[in-house]
């Protein structure tokens, strides 16, 4: 056993790592969202009190890391949009022009109707209420719903605590010390006017954010490579059983090989893609689920299956080239997609990681795999983005191709 160090490796480093990561990943669950704190894009078009007061709330809770310059200069209404829209941002807050002088008005509503309750005539000036004033909440479209809602329950509070301290301010002011006879309506309350604006292709109202939108894509990831595990085993076994070897010793070269497995398996693994979409299209609503919807996407989504899974049978061909014994490379292949599947993202929402996990995410092909697919199911294509995500984890299968080809050649 001290002579097969990969093995003791396989026995003893691989499962602590596991049971490191999974520990800090699993724990995430039984944390309720007010304890992570997270990225905050902040845009203030007001520029008026409001704004500094709400900004000040965010800073104290703890909870959020206000974002509120890009390129040394305030954030603009567009510019958070395009931040939020990308992915860079879970969330995002634009405080419309007139917002503050709108709750203003509302207060003052409220003030004239307590005084109107005791017998005085409207004191305060006032205009009809605008709805269409309101604080905008902004999400990453691949944000979940939990996690919507717990934004949008802090804004309010923080809302109601701005409007309280003004309303306090002025009935102290006109004396009216007495408690109102009626209950305020809720249209005279700014908190009631939080409006969240949909990115990407949550713009198009027939597609409906649900949990088979989000996982879907996720888990058709996971699997993709899991393919990892029958190519890196049938690599090795052929090694074993001296197919390679006979292989080797016809006319062609190591890259004939390669790119044989890697047209074989990349096929397969497209079959498999496209198989796993039409099963969530048509069999999961005979579940009681919602289908999956992906629109018009489909070349797209060829296009991605391509990338995806060149990135995934590359990998298991440098597993395969690598060991030498087959439980080695199934048990390393079978660990490392776990971990690498739980920082990237595929069980739970990167940005409640802790945030050194979110930078280690950048490195795990899943993490580029899942974005991409969410740019087609979620946030929508824009090309200059969806290039990149593909660059890199074309570079990944490149990377391990040459790796492979390397320890195939030592050996």
């Amino acid at each position: 056993m001290l002579r097969d160090w990969p093995g003791l490796l396989m026995l003893l480093g691989m499962p602590m790592i596991l049971i490191i990561v999974m520990a800090i990943i699993q724990d995430v669950p039984f944390k309720d969202y007010q304890d992570v704190k997270f990225n905050l894009v902040w845009s203030d078009d007001d520029q008026k009190p409001l704004g500094d007061s709400l900004k000040s709330h965010f800073i104290h809770s703890g909870q959020f890391t206000l974002i509120d310059q890009f390129n040394d200069k305030p954030i603009n209404t567009n510019q958070a949009r395009q931040l939020i829209s990308e992915g860079k941002y879970p969330v995002g807050v634009i405080i419309k022009k007139g917002t503050y002088a709108e709750m203003v008005n509302k207060t003052n509503i409220i003030v004239n109707v307590i005084g109107q309750n005791m017998g005085n005539p409207a004191i305060i000036p006032v205009r009809p209420a605008v709805d269409s004033i309101s604080v905008v909440l902004i999400f990453d479209p691949v944000a979940k719903n939990t996690f919507r809602m717990a934004v949008q329950n802090a804004l309010e509070r923080m809302l109601f605590k701005v409007q309280f301290d003004l309303l306090f301010k002025k009935i102290s002011s006109n004396n009216t010390n007495n408690s109102s006879e009626r209950i305020i309506d809720t249209h005279e309350v700014l908190a009631n006017s939080i409006t969240q604006e949909n990115l990407g292709r949550l713009k198009n109202e027939s597609l409906v954010m649900n949990s088979v939108q989000h996982n879907v894509p996720a888990w058709i990831v996971f699997a993709i490579f899991f393919l990892v595990i029958p190519l890196s085993g049938n690599y090795i076994k052929e090694k074993n059983e001296g197919s390679r070897l006979r292989i080797a010793m016809s006319p062609g070269s190591y890259f004939d090989i390669i790119n044989g497995k890697v047209l074989l398996y990349t096929c397969f693994g497209i079959f498999q893609f496209l198989f796993l979409l039409t099963i969530s299209i048509m069999v999961l609503p005979y579940f009681g689920l919602p289908g999956l919807d992906i629109g018009h996407e489909w070349w797209n989504v060829i296009l991605a299956a391509v990338v995806i899974t060149f990135s995934a049978i590359s990998f298991g061909m440098l597993i395969g080239s690598y060991f030498n014994t087959y439980h080695q490379a199934m048990m390393f292949g079978s660990i490392t997609i776990i971990l690498m599947s739980a920082i990237g993202g595929i069980w739970i929402p990167i940005e409640v990681l802790p945030h050194w996990m979110q930078s280690l995410a950048k490195l795990s092909p899943l993490h580029w795999s899942l974005s991409l697919v969410q740019d087609v199911f979620l946030r929508g294509i824009v090309w200059s983005r969806f290039l990149v995500k593909m660059s890199v984890l074309m570079g990944f299968g490149t990377i391990c191709l040459f790796a492979s080809t390397y320890f195939h050649n030592r050996k």
